[in-house]
């Protein structure tokens, strides 16, 4: 019997690693799912013109992206976005500037935390969109976000989009 217990354990260590390894990979999953859903929210369809109709859209989807105090920090907006509310409405006002827009994230590297509570997300945003009467423009960004599990869900807490580098422009 005692020379069992020795295979018994090291069954029981296999299984763990392998439940560990499989749920990390369903949490990146899932991470990866929420950034779909981002980029299904912020997307703008030719025929979405009513700004307030979007609002309601946008913040009924980012109640379960974002957390209520989440920030966002975007070049073009000068400055910070603080609150789930203003970044909604930030949101929702792109639909004055833009015809249609969309946003897929790339190359995304997520590093999560050993207690499995909080992740960084740093991927490369494509934003392919066109401004009123104007040809579709395709843009990439580095971005930075960062999620935390709440009530098993993982939310986005902050979002970081880099600055346009300009021809030439190598960055720091």
């Amino acid at each position: 019997m005692k020379r069992w217990l020795p295979l018994g354990l090291i069954a029981a260590g296999v299984v763990l690693a392998a439940a560990a390894l499989l749920s990390s990979s369903s949490e990146e999953e899932r991470i990866r799912a929420r950034l779909t859903q981002l980029s299904e929210a912020v997307r703008i369809d030719e025929g979405e013109r009513n700004p307030l109709v979007r609002l309601g859209r946008v913040r009924g989807e980012f109640a379960e992206i974002f957390t209520k105090d989440a920030r966002a920090s975007v070049p073009e907006l000068d400055g910070r976005i603080s609150g789930r509310d203003e970044l909604a409405a930030a949101a929702a006002k792109a639909v004055g500037l833009y015809q249609s827009a969309d946003v897929s994230f790339g190359d995304a590297e997520i590093r999560i935390d050993e207690a499995g509570m909080t992740a960084e997300v740093a991927a490369t945003a494509t934003i392919a969109g066109a401004r009123h009467g104007q040809p579709v423009r395709r843009d990439e960004r580095p971005v930075t976000l960062r999620l935390e599990k709440i009530d098993d869900e993982w939310k986005i807490v902050s979002a970081t989009v880099e600055a346009e580098r300009g021809p030439g422009d190598d960055g720091p």
